[in-house]
């Protein structure tokens, strides 16, 4: 929190422990520490009152109760990592000691042009469970290397301990070890990465959206299908738009003709909520969704606002935008003069490979269009650095824009898009005391129900106020080959937790002709290779009645007992042994 360098998640601290967002406005009030001595002083003194330790224990003294909820959630993220100071200070580039003195001393390690640790090349330590090998920035790779003292301990085959290393008991089998090396590249495109992956060569891959159909399905690939997402995709609307935007013309407030819009065309106090319902009732979510279904599979999904259905606190009751033209005209004429003057505005967006780009922009125009010859709506393609520009100048009448949850919880998504203060309801001019209210008190509570009533007032809010509206949230897919074990999913987390991976080549031993080189097995329900079906095969593949081969691998897997090969110990392998128990292997003839 004292260098707060750049664009950072430190405002995830600073909220909980300060009620603010970043040093320079803590309780709702704007400092300067770099200029104010007197608000250096406070700020160190916050900081700094609010964590404390001993020889044993850290503790954070949170500014309101609701923060407990989601500040464990943020404690588990890598950005929560614990360094070592003295390592911090050994490398000779923040040599501050930690010593508060006067409360001013800090300042000369805020906000530094190039991050410490960064400069002049990255530096890593911490307590995982691997080692950091090499970054080529040149061949675009990193490496780690496996810390075989990790003080969680790795596990030597047997269960998988109270920490989560170790891997499970598998019927006397087990992989020949952890990951040693792991190594993650951004080298290749698609053609050459799919080759690799086709062939073996790596484990994971990042499979664009619309090339997964050529990959699910293919020999030796797992894809994991219906992943819940935490993210989401809403269509924002400027409150205020700036006169001097190219893709006008924007006439001033409240005036309406057919050539522009007025600045406040979606933020009128009075009207402009007529308008920004008119517009979401024009969009085809259906349709949008189905455009996106190549490249999304079935997954997509429209929500009623950003809080999501995976989430804690979602409203089932409350009822989201649909396709409704009959509601657009209805709003539309709500406007005094709108309906008969008419309207031209463009809605610029940013070029890329997917359909997803240009919709619902050039749908929702041609419906708007379909209603009155004098209003005229349009789409327009720009770069992404030309449209990132527009958004930041308040150019744009309305715009796409996504947030991936920092931590999994309703407030990490109704603060940017809804709070006065957020990150997206800032830069779009939104501000509603009222929402305000309904989000301070859901993160300000602890008790559940609490949270329940004030987020439910949050999302019927979002309905009746119509600041911007949902669009979409996906599911995920990740692809592996079907050799790896051990990984799961976590949506909090993008990355991969090497230290659970193994490798298992799978092959039902009970179906080989040949076991240990020499003896042959006639008799595939014959799970001890003893030459005969009887109770202990029955008892064998009773045991793991159940199981499955994965992932994750059940612990009471056994490869032996899964006799047709179906990666699960069910009733048809059960009712396999039952069906040939007593048989020998002289007695055996195996089917062609």
């Amino acid at each position: 929190m004292v260098m707060e360098a750049g664009y950072n998640p430190q405002w995830m601290f600073y909220e909980p422990l300060f009620n603010g967002a970043s040093a320079s406005f803590i309780d709702g009030v704007e400092h300067d520490p770099d200029s104010v001595p007197a608000d250096a002083v406070f700020v160190g003194k916050a900081i700094d009152h609010a964590i404390e330790s001993n020889s044993t224990h850290v503790w954070f003294n949170l500014v309101f109760d609701g923060a407990y909820t989601p500040f464990l959630q943020i404690l588990t993220q890598p950005w929560s990592s614990i360094l070592s100071k003295a390592w911090c200070n050994s490398l000779g580039r923040a040599n501050w000691d930690g010593n508060w003195g006067n409360y001013t001393g800090w300042i000369a390690y805020h906000l530094p042009e190039t991050p410490p640790l960064d400069d002049p090349v990255p530096a890593m330590m911490g307590t995982g469970p691997f080692i950091f090998g090499n970054l080529d920035t040149v061949l675009q790779y990193w490496n780690v290397n496996r810390f075989t003292n990790y003080w969680r301990g790795w596990g030597d085959g047997s269960p998988v301990n109270d920490y989560g290393i170790g891997w499970p008991a598998l019927g006397g089998s087990k992989p020949a070890g952890y990951v040693d090396h792991y190594v993650l590249t951004w080298a290749y495109d698609w053609n050459a990465r799919s080759t690799k992956f086709l062939n073996g060569e790596v484990d994971f891959c990042a499979v664009p959206a619309q090339y997964q159909d050529s990959v699910i399905g293919q020999p030796g690939i797992r894809c994991m299908d219906n992943l819940p997402s935490l993210s989401v995709t809403a269509f924002l609307y400027q409150f205020i738009l700036n006169a001097t935007s190219p893709y006008g013309p924007i006439l001033p407030a409240g005036t309406f003709d057919e050539s522009g819009v007025p600045s406040d065309f979606f933020g009128n106090a009075s009207w402009g909520v007529h308008v920004r319902k008119a517009f979401s009732y024009a969009i085809d979510y259906e349709a949008y969704l189905a455009t996106l279904s190549p490249y999304a599979g079935s997954s997509a999904s429209h929500p009623p606002t950003v809080i999501l259905p995976v989430l804690p606190h979602y409203s089932p009751s409350v009822s989201g935008y649909y396709f409704d033209l009959n509601k657009t005209v209805e709003e539309l004429q709500q406007v005094p003069g709108l309906w008969n003057t008419g309207f031209t505005i463009k809605f610029p967006y940013n070029v890329g490979s997917l359909p997803d780009r240009q919709e619902p922009y050039e749908q929702m125009s041609q419906a708007i269009n379909s209603l009155n010859p004098k209003f005229h709506c349009s789409a327009l393609g720009l770069d992404w650095q030309s449209y990132m520009a527009a958004i930041n100048s308040k150019w744009l009448p309305a715009y796409k824009v996504g947030w991936l949850a920092d931590y999994p919880d309703p407030h990490d998504f109704a603060y940017p898009y809804y709070y006065s203060s957020g990150a997206y309801a800032k830069r779009q001019g939104y501000s509603n005391p009222t929402m305000d209210t309904l989000i301070d008190q859901g993160i300000g509570q602890s008790g559940y129900d609490e949270r329940e009533a004030a987020y439910a007032g949050v999302q019927q809010l979002v309905i009746d106020d119509c600041p911007s509206t949902a669009l979409l949230t996906t599911s995920n897919r990740h692809f592996e080959r079907t050799w790896v074990c051990g990984w799961y999913y976590n949506p909090a987390y993008p990355g991969v937790y090497a230290a659970n991976l193994w490798k298992w080549y799978y092959t039902p031993q009970a179906q080989l002709d040949i076991v240990n080189g020499t003896t042959a097995n006639l008799l595939p329900y014959d799970v001890n290779y003893d030459g005969k079906v009887n109770m202990y095969d029955i008892g064998a593949a009773a045991a793991s009645f159940g199981a499955i081969y994965g992932p994750p691998t059940s612990p009471r897997w056994m490869c032996r007992c899964d006799f047709n090969n179906d990666r699960k110990i069910d009733m048809k392998d059960i009712g396999g042994v039952a069906k040939n128990f007593g048989k020998t292997s002289s007695a055996w003839t195996p089917s062609p």
